[in-house]
């Protein structure tokens, strides 16, 4: 899990949300409310169709049912979560939904590369 998360209000616009991935090398960007509760999550991907079908608001690109883990859930587990439902990032919530991190495909390669070595 990255601890290290980059997030956005539901206030902020789609070039805000570009800047952001552009900015901080990411592909996921968790929606938060002020206390950090996840209600919605943008992909690198979102913003690529939102331009392609002409989408100006955060509200025409943002997920609002996302798919999350939990912190003691064990690789397998979000793995195989990721893999069910096609995605490539969870946003790891606490009991209160609010974001404490976000697991990865790139983060399940790194931990299988450091299994190999």
């Amino acid at each position: 899990m990255t601890v290290k998360v980059t997030m956005a209000r539901p206030s902020h616009n789609i070039e805000t949300i570009a800047s952001l991935i552009v900015r901080n090398g990411v592909d996921h960007i968790p929606i938060v409310d002020d206390e950090n509760r996840l209600v919605g999550i943008v992909t690198s991907w979102d913003l690529a169709k939102a331009l392609a079908k002409g989408k100006k608001t955060l509200d025409g690109v943002m997920t609002t049912k996302v798919i999350t883990a939990r912190e003691n859930e064990t690789g397998d587990v979000v793995a195989r979560r990721l893999a069910q439902h096609n995605i490539s990032g969870l946003p790891v919530v606490d009991e209160a939904k609010r974001v404490i991190g976000i697991v990865t495909t790139d983060d399940l390669a790194k931990l299988l590369r450091g299994l190999k070595e």
